[in-house]
C-alpha cells in the first residue's frame, strides 16, 4: 500500500483572499490534489457561528484534513468501480433541490422578519399563556449506587434494617469512573427518567426508594426536599420568548406556503414502488 504523502503548502487562512485559488495546498499519493479554491469553498459552507475556525492555523488544518479524508474515500469508491456517475448525479440533483428550497424558505423568513416581534406583543403572549411559563418541579436527592445485584441486596437489607443512608453511601461509593454514591443536589423532574420519577414521586422528605436499575448499576434514592414549580419572570425570559415567537411565525408561514403548494398540486404515489425503498438493500462493497 502506497504511503499517503500530504504536503501542506499554505497554512494560514489570512492569505486566501490574495492567493491563487488554483494553487495546490496538498498532494495525496502524487496524483490527487487539494487546491486553495477547494479549501476556500469549504470555508464558505461553514455556518456563521463556525467561521472563526478559519481564523487559526489549527482550524484551517482541520478543514484541510476533512477534505483529504473525503478525497481518499471518494477515490476508494472509484477504485471499487462504484456507479460514481449515478451517485454524483443524484447528489447534485438533491443538493440543487435543497438550495432552491432553502432560497424560498429564506425569502419567507425574511418577509416574516420585516415586522419584528415587539416587547409589548411578547408580554401579551406571556400574560395570555401564564401556565406555560413555570419552571419544572425539582427534587433534591442523595443516591447509593450498587454495582451488582448482590451488592444491591446487601444495601437494601441494611436500609430496611434501619441503616444510615449516609453511612451506606460511604461504604458503597459506586463507580469512580461512572455513577457515584453521594448528594445529587436539586434536579428537575422533567429531566429524570420515568423509572426514577416513579420512585421519587412516592417519597416524602427523608424517605428512600429503589433500587432503580440502569446501565450504571442499582440506584437507591433518598429524597431530601422538594421545590414547587416557580413562575418565570417576564424579564428573565423576554429575549428567548421574542426569538421563539419570531421563529414560530416564520415556521407557520413556511408551513402555510408549502401546504398551499401541495393543495395546488396533483401528487400521485405508487406505494408498490415505494415499498422497494424499504425492503431493497444494496449489496455491501468489498474492502
Amino acid at each position: 500500500m502506497r504511503k499517503i504523502l500530504v504536503s501542506i503548502l499554505i497554512l494560514s487562512a489570512c492569505v486566501f483572499a490574495q492567493a491563487d485559488p488554483t494553487a495546490v495546498v496538498a498532494t495525496i499519493n502524487d496524483d490527487i490534489v487539494v487546491t486553495l479554491g477547494e479549501v476556500m469553498a469549504e470555508i464558505n459552507t461553514l455556518p456563521e457561528d463556525q467561521l472563526q475556525i478559519a481564523t487559526t492555523k489549527e482550524g484551517v488544518d482541520q478543514i484541510l484534513d476533512m477534505i483529504v479524508r473525503r478525497k481518499l474515500l471518494a477515490n476508494k469508491a472509484r477504485m471499487l468501480q462504484a456507479d460514481t456517475v449515478s451517485i454524483v448525479k443524484q447528489a447534485v440533483k438533491r443538493s440543487e433541490e435543497m438550495i432552491l428550497a432553502d432560497f424560498i424558505i429564506m425569502n419567507i423568513q425574511r418577509n416574516t422578519q420585516s415586522e419584528p416581534v415587539t416587547e409589548g406583543f411578547a408580554q401579551e403572549v406571556y400574560a395570555d399563556n401564564e401556565q406555560l411559563f413555570f419552571s419544572s418541579a425539582q427534587v433534591e436527592l442523595k443516591q447509593i449506587v450498587a454495582l451488582s445485584e448482590e451488592e444491591a441486596n446487601t444495601v437494601k437489607a441494611a436500609l430496611e434494617g434501619g441503616g444510615s443512608f449516609d453511612d451506606l453511601m460511604t461504604k458503597h461509593p459506586g463507580n469512580p469512573q461512572g455513577a457515584r454514591s453521594g448528594v445529587l443536589g436539586f434536579m428537575m423532574l422533567n429531566q429524570l427518567s420515568p423509572a426514577v420519577v416513579n420512585v421519587v414521586e412516592g417519597l416524602q422528605p427523608g424517605q428512600w426508594g429503589g433500587p432503580v436499575r440502569t446501565d450504571s448499576g442499582y440506584h437507591f434514592l433518598l429524597l431530601i426536599s422538594r421545590r414547587a414549580p416557580q413562575k418565570l419572570a417576564f424579564e428573565d425570559i423576554k429575549e428567548e420568548l421574542i426569538q421563539t415567537i419570531t421563529n414560530q411565525r416564520a415556521q407557520n408561514a413556511i408551513d402555510e406556503y408549502v401546504k398551499s403548494l401541495i393543495d395546488e398540486s396533483k401528487i400521485s404515489i405508487d406505494n408498490s414502488v415505494l415499498r422497494n425503498a424499504i425492503i431493497q438493500q444494496q449489496q455491501p462493497m468489498g474492502f
